[in-house]
C-alpha cells in the first residue's frame, strides 16, 4: 500500500487525476482511506503516479491511527519528516520527536538515506518517502519562467492533471489543437508521450516552438485552423480560447467549439479540455459523453471547468 499526499485544496479533480492514471495504465488500485489531503491506497504498481500534477509525496504506507501509531523501524539513516495538515492536530515538531524515537539507526537530518513521511490530518498516517515531487521542478517550467509567455500560459500543474483526465500510457499520441505557447506540449512530452500541436496564430506556434526546445522535448507543430487537422491520435487535450481574441481570430466561441468538437469526433474517443461554462460543455456533449468535469475558479467572475468526454 502507499500513502499519498496531494498538493492544494482542489480534492476532487486531484483524486480524480488520481484514478484516471491508473485507469489509464489499466491499473489496479483500491482507495483503503480518504482523508484528504491524504489517502491509502492499496496498488501493485505505483510508479505510473510519478507523472501527476496534484501529488507532494508518495510513500510506502507504514500505519495509521487517530492519535500516534506505533511502529517498530531500523534504518540505516534517516530522518522524519511531518506536515500538519489539520491546524488542530499535533505540532510537527513534537510528532517528529516521537515517532524518531521508534526508529533505530542513525539520524541524517541533511542528506538521510531513508525519510520517514508523517502526514497530520484528521488521523496521523505514516509511511517511507518513494517519491518526492518536488524533483520535477513544477515552478522553473510555469509562465513566467518560460523563453516566450503570455497571460493565457496554462501552470504545468495544471496541464499534467489535464493530461492526466484523458486516460493515457506512456508512447500514446496527443494532438493540441489550441497549444498556444506550448505548456501541454512540454508536459505531455515530459511525461514520454508523443506530442502533436497545432495553432490558428503563427506567433502561438512560434512561442511553443521556443518553450518547448528548453525543455528538450519533441514536437510536430503546424499553424492551421483546427478544422484542417487530420491524422491519427489517441487523445485531444487542450486548452482553447475562452473569449474573443486573436487566438480566436474574431469567431464566436460557440461557433469554434461547434467545429471543434465535430473534428475532434472525427479523430479521437477521448477529449480533455478546459471550457469556460457548463453551456461550453453542453456543446462538446453532442458528440461525446462528459464523464466528468471539475471546476476551478480562477476568479470572482471566472470559472473554468476542466473536463474529460469519451465514448
Amino acid at each position: 500500500m502507499i500513502l499519498i499526499e496531494f498538493w492544494g485544496d482542489l480534492k476532487n479533480f486531484a483524486q480524480g487525476e488520481t484514478r484516471a492514471i491508473f485507469e489509464g495504465e489499466g491499473a489496479f488500485y483500491e482507495i483503503v482511506d480518504d482523508n484528504y489531503p491524504v489517502m491509502v491506497i492499496d496498488v501493485k504498481k505505483w510508479e505510473p503516479l510519478k507523472r501527476a500534477g496534484f501529488i507532494r509525496f508518495v510513500s510506502k504506507f507504514l500505519a495509521s491511527g487517530d492519535s500516534i501509531p506505533k511502529i517498530d523501524l531500523n534504518l540505516e539513516d534517516f530522518a522524519v519528516r511531518a506536515r500538519r495538515y489539520d491546524p488542530s492536530g499535533l505540532k510537527s515538531d513534537f510528532v517528529e520527536r516521537e515517532i524518531g524515537r521508534m526508529v533505530r539507526g542513525k539520524v541524517n537530518l541533511t542528506s538521510p538515506k531513508n525519510v520517514v513521511r508523517v502526514a497530520i490530518s484528521k488521523r496521523i498516517h505514516i509511511g517511507i518517502l518513494l517519491y518526492d515531487f518536488l524533483q520535477d521542478k513544477f515552478e522553473e517550467r510555469k509562465g513566467s519562467n518560460l523563453p516566450i509567455s503570455y497571460p493565457i500560459t496554462m501552470h504545468p500543474r495544471f496541464a499534467r492533471a489535464l493530461i492526466n483526465l484523458a486516460r493515457l500510457k506512456r508512447g500514446n499520441k496527443i494532438m493540441d489543437p489550441f497549444c498556444g505557447t506550448g505548456s501541454i506540449l512540454v508536459e505531455a512530452g515530459l511525461m514520454g508521450m508523443r506530442v502533436y500541436g497545432s495553432d490558428i496564430d503563427e506567433r502561438m506556434i512560434f512561442a511553443s516552438k521556443k518553450n518547448i526546445s528548453k525543455f528538450g522535448v519533441h514536437a510536430e507543430l503546424n499553424v492551421m485552423d483546427v478544422g484542417e487537422i487530420s491524422g491519427s491520435y489517441d487523445a485531444v487535450v487542450t486548452d482553447p480560447p475562452y473569449g474573443r481574441s486573436s487566438s480566436s481570430k474574431g469567431e464566436k466561441i460557440e461557433s469554434l467549439y461547434g467545429r471543434a468538437f465535430k473534428k475532434f469526433s472525427e479523430l479521437v474517443d477521448k477529449v480533455a479540455i478546459v471550457l469556460p461554462s457548463k453551456r461550453a460543455m453542453e456543446i462538446g456533449k453532442k458528440y461525446f459523453e462528459l464523464r466528468e468535469f471539475y471546476p476551478v475558479r480562477v476568479h470572482k467572475s471566472l470559472t473554468r471547468y476542466y473536463c474529460y468526454f469519451a465514448r
